[in-house]
């Protein structure tokens, strides 16, 4: 076996645990004394829940969507690297595709949030929208890399 299954799940988690930070956090559009995140807005010292909005709410959903899937496909790589001799390419063919779901829910909700956002007046996207796009690229290496360990384990 080589080292590409690892190299898949170290990407998963990677890409998990940027989800759940820029999920959590406050800071995808900030200003001066102003900073907004998917689930607050905050100025200056004084936060408040944010309001629900169509665009909020599908950011939210296709974000937590992503998790979900980045989850599964933790689940199923472990138990690929950790009990192979039961399982097949089946199970990495999987990991795959749900890496690359994960990437392509993502993907959604950072475009739909990067359209309906639109920053002005000194606002613009912060470290937490970053993180986000991060996940999103790292999900769909880590469904690349799994479909390539498919092809060199066949060799």
């Amino acid at each position: 076996m080589s080292g590409l299954p690892v190299c898949s799940l170290f990407l998963l988690l990677i890409s998990a645990i940027l989800n759940v930070i820029s999920l959590a956090t406050a800071f995808w559009v900030t200003a001066r004394n102003f900073n907004l995140g998917l689930w607050r807005i905050c100025i200056g010292n004084i936060c408040a829940n944010l309001g629900s909005t169509a665009e909020i709410d599908s950011t939210r959903a296709f974000s937590i969507i992503s998790f979900l899937l980045l989850l599964v496909a933790i689940v199923i790589q472990i138990r690929e690297i950790w009990f192979r001799a039961v399982s097949g390419a089946d199970k990495q063919k999987l990991t795959a595709i749900l890496g690359f779901c994960a990437g392509a829910s993502a993907c959604i909700a950072m475009s739909v949030f990067t359209a309906s956002a639109r920053p002005s007046g000194g606002a613009m996207f912060s470290w937490s929208f970053a993180l986000g796009w991060v996940s999103t690229v790292l999900s769909m290496v880590a469904g690349a890399v799994a479909f390539v360990a498919i092809k060199t384990d066949a060799h």
